[in-house]
């Protein structure tokens, strides 16, 4: 610059220099303040659910740890009997009683998971939504069948998803919630001892199968579905909550879908352990389903029954889906 002696020049371009530095570190200080401020932001919610979560430990208790997260339901610590009295009709010698003892609560979903609980774990991209679409639209013979139908998504039951994505979607609350493994699938003994409820009989209402009480198929002769009382769905799920709780205040543990459970599939329960968690011995391509479904008779309906094992990658039964379990703090 004409006329500006050479050391003035010097000193003014190192204070612009320092002044910009300046400016840029703070601006830079600033953005490390707001990226803390969100992340506290986020955090808080998520904090605020899970010590939502540990207050409820007691049997009865409930909470929901996201929008679409699964409501939870607190069973109580106790002893319970899986499995069917030599007595019972229509019993299966795989039934048979084995005393387990849980020592601690646990907590099981009321109802099944919906599709819309589903739908947000493929909008997180943990879940296959497409896939499972794809699925439901084949065929046992892996070409596409020409009578498939929607039932409807919703509140209705998430169906033709395979053992592994029901532990994508555990994952995926796992991830939600901020919680270290706790949800997972329901132990086949957890499973059962929830589904009835305290009580011993066939069913928990008594021993004869009764429409008021599920959305089950007809009662003898084979597979179908039938419409009589509270139950006007023929060939179909229902949504969700659509009968009456049990005495542990879940939904849909008789009827409506297959679902899920964590154990490998042993025939005798040789290996089930008495703790009530899941049997890790046997055939682990094969995982074991309970419940009955809209299509299924009597039999399959009944407390103990015990569904023929899948292969845990089988997808597109438009009839199987899962409920979910957890862990509560103080038992872990």
């Amino acid at each position: 610059m004409a006329g500006v002696p050479t050391g003035c020049l010097t000193v003014s371009l190192r204070r612009r220099h320092d002044r910009g530095r300046g400016f840029n570190m703070h601006t830079q200080l600033r953005w490390q303040i707001v990226a803390v401020a969100l992340a506290l932001i986020a955090w808080v919610p998520a904090h605020s659910q899970t010590n939502k979560s540990r207050a409820a430990s007691k049997a009865g208790d409930t909470f929901k740890q996201c929008l679409n997260c699964p409501e939870m339901m607190v069973l109580p610590a106790g002893k319970g009997t899986v499995g069917s009295p030599p007595d019972e009709p229509l019993r299966r010698d795989t039934e048979r009683q084995i005393e387990i003892t849980f020592a601690r609560p646990f907590a099981i979903s009321k109802t099944a998971v919906t599709w819309d609980q589903w739908e947000a774990c493929v909008r997180d991209r943990w879940c296959d939504g497409m896939g499972i679409d794809a699925a439901l639209r084949l065929g046992r013979d892996g070409e596409p069948n020409p009578d498939y139908r929607d039932y409807g998504r919703g509140t209705r039951p998430v169906v033709g998803v395979s053992w592994y994505d029901a532990q994508n979607f555990v994952g995926w609350l796992n991830w939600k919630t901020g919680e270290d493994d706790a949800y997972r699938l329901p132990s086949e003994s957890e499973w059962e001892y929830a589904a009835r409820g305290g009580t011993t009989t066939a069913f928990p209402w008594g021993d004869k199968l009764d429409h008021n009480y599920g959305n089950f198929g007809k009662a003898e002769g084979g597979l179908g579905g039938k419409a009589e009382g509270r139950d006007t769905w023929v060939d179909e799920t229902a949504p969700v909550a659509s009968f009456p709780p049990n005495a542990f205040g879940l939904y849909d543990m008789h009827g409506n879908i297959f679902e899920w459970t964590e154990d490998c599939f042993e025939a005798d329960r040789a290996h089930t352990p008495a703790d009530g968690s899941a049997n890790k011995e046997g055939n682990c391509a094969n995982r074991v389903f309970r419940n009955g479904t809209f299509m299924s008779n009597t039999y399959m309906q009944r407390s103990a029954r015990r569904g023929a094992p899948y292969p845990a990658t089988q997808r597109g039964r438009n009839y199987l889906g899962f409920r979910v379990a957890k862990t509560l703090p103080d038992a872990r």
